[in-house]
């Protein structure tokens, strides 16, 4: 008899959470008329919650579990592709999809729990980000202009590399040499040549500048960079 109970008992919360919106009559807060929802919704709440063998719902605490682990949940409707690459952002690689996203649903595009930057500010130093001069860019789409949030192949999760990346708003620079011209007919180099400052890597724009804010005019990461490799007066 408790068996069959039991079986009943899930059978009526598995057919009533396949029916859209029926839920809300008690989580209310999930109202989806007022914010951006996860598309999962529209298949109703059984599509990712199932009851609980043995407890009661709603009078028994955790009587609803998910149907799968995060992110393996997310993987049966996001590709899981898109999460792999060489480099993996770190809640990513921990299964954390929910340390950014809202799961139900958010004010924010991409079901964010909240706008960028400050939604990065949770794990990365925001005063290396809003120095006397900030980028523009850093402050307005990190993961839209330059990372990918999930993963890529590119080191620090870059859509591009890092000079490609800076080319692609700062024309004058596309051609491989810096604008800048030096003693004689020589146009500093941002590529080809070892980096003075770290000889394990190649030059690039990040040899001088820093991409996200510094203290310094034109993003120099120090005073007087340029004293750092080149001897002048």
């Amino acid at each position: 008899m408790a068996f069959l109970f039991l079986t009943f008992e899930l059978f009526t919360f598995n057919a009533f959470a396949a029916q859209k919106n029926q839920c809300l009559k008690c989580h209310k807060n999930f109202d989806m008329h007022i914010r951006k929802n996860h598309p999962a919704s529209k298949r109703a709440c059984g599509a990712c919650h199932l009851a609980e063998q043995g407890k009661k719902h709603p009078k028994q605490k955790n009587s609803i579990k998910l149907k799968d682990d995060i992110p393996g949940l997310c993987y049966q409707c996001h590709k899981e592709s898109k999460f792999i690459g060489q480099y993996i952002h770190t809640p990513v690689a921990e299964g954390g999809c929910t340390v950014c996203h809202d799961v139900h649903h958010s004010r924010v595009k991409s079901l964010l729990v909240s706008k960028t930057p400050e939604l990065c500010y949770k794990c990365h130093d925001k005063a290396k980000f809003t120095g006397k001069y900030t980028h523009k860019v850093a402050l307005n789409s990190c993961g839209r202009r330059c990372h990918n949030p999930h993963a890529s192949e590119k080191p620090y999760l870059l859509s591009l590399s890092i000079n490609d990346d800076c080319a692609g708003c700062h024309k004058a620079q596309g051609t491989g040499r810096h604008i800048v011209s030096l003693h004689g007919e020589h146009i500093h180099p941002i590529s080809g040549v070892t980096d003075p400052g770290n000889p394990e890597r190649e030059m690039g724009c990040t040899s001088c500048h820093n991409p996200h804010s510094s203290n310094f005019a034109k993003f120099f990461s120090s005073r007087q960079k340029c004293k750092g490799c080149h001897t002048y007066y």
